[in-house]
């Protein structure tokens, strides 16, 4: 780890200036010498994480263990992105007991100071998550954070596709041949979704497995509040279930533990929510691929994976049936 004043690119010079910032206005942290080093590289395939934001390790002093997790939101992901939504949303949730503690929010450089969850905190795995106690842990989760105060940040995942529609142009060579296929889809499932009525309810709003961290006794913390939002409950659940189920039967023990009974509506919507989610999260990786410098990244392989398995969904048997079942 190393000490402020030899920032090596621009990642290092903002997360500097939130640390100088952080520990001149936290009096529990005034007059240390912090010393950091990247937490989480960036990868965008097979999994998407740290592309949107670089995340550091802080300790408190020299030789100290990290006891201190700093996100800083890339410059470039800024349409993408509300650093200061996020940090109501960890805020929130961290007071339920789901999340490390926010410490310190550096609007300039659009970064957030958290306490360290430490070495036995580990992401969860798509196997793991679909252990039925780890699922309920999680859903559980959920229904806790759902049940709260309002976030304030209203968000729908059809809004977003339509932002990044407009954002990549009518024209964008990395839409695959069938976009327009997908896209006709999105907007069947949201007339059916608005047609059946939804609800609106804060959530975590992005259950991919590396932001799901489980810790001894099978204890759970969320992280990772970029997505965090007021919206549809089921598009949450959807796109949980989504992630760690490759099959209908795990699936449908989530609906049942979520409902208290398995309810074919609840099903349904979750896979047409998921559709839309993985359509959602394609587009944004595209959005991601035009503005990253990081080139290394393969975003455009991840944007593949997402849209193949929209286009598995709503090509599925019967999908169109499944949208009149609401």
């Amino acid at each position: 780890m190393k000490a402020l004043g030899t920032p090596e690119d621009a990642s290092e010079r903002l997360a500097e200036a939130a640390l100088a910032q952080a520990f001149s206005a936290r009096p529990d942290l005034r007059g240390k010498a912090p010393h950091y080093a990247v937490a989480v590289p960036g990868l965008a395939s097979p999994s998407y994480h740290g592309v949107e934001s670089t995340t550091f390790h802080v300790a408190e002093t020299e030789g100290a263990e990290p006891s201190l997790f700093l996100k800083v939101s890339e410059p470039c992901a800024a349409a993408l992105l509300d650093p200061a939504a996020a940090f109501r949303g960890a805020q929130t949730v961290a007071a339920l007991g789901l999340a490390p503690e926010p410490l310190h929010f550096a609007a300039d450089q659009g970064a957030i100071l958290f306490r360290c969850l430490g070495p036995d905190w580990r992401p969860a795995t798509l196997d793991s998550l679909q252990q039925p106690d780890s699922m309920a842990t999680v859903i559980e989760a959920f229904r806790r954070i759902g049940a709260g105060e309002a976030l304030g940040r209203p968000w729908n995942v059809f809004d977003a596709i339509r932002t990044l529609r407009a954002l990549l142009g009518p024209e964008a060579d990395a839409l695959p041949p069938d976009a327009w296929f997908l896209f006709d889809w999105a907007e069947a499932i949201e007339a059916a979704l608005t047609a059946a009525g939804t609800d609106i309810r804060p959530a975590h709003a992005d259950p991919h497995a590396s932001n799901l961290l489980f810790g001894p006794g099978g204890a759970l913390q969320l992280v990772d509040f970029d997505m965090a939002c007021d919206t549809d409950p089921h598009y949450q659940l959807g796109a949980f279930l989504n992630e760690a189920c490759a099959f209908e039967a795990p699936m449908k023990a989530g609906i049942e533990m979520a409902e208290g009974r398995f309810r074919p509506d609840v099903f349904n919507r979750a896979r047409a929510y998921a559709a839309a989610d993985d359509l959602h999260w394609a587009l944004r990786a595209l959005a991601m691929d035009r503005l990253s410098p990081r080139r290394g990244l393969e975003f455009r392989k991840y944007a593949a994976w997402r849209f193949l398995r929209c286009r598995m969904l709503v090509g599925r048997p019967g999908f169109e049936e499944t949208l009149r079942a609401l």
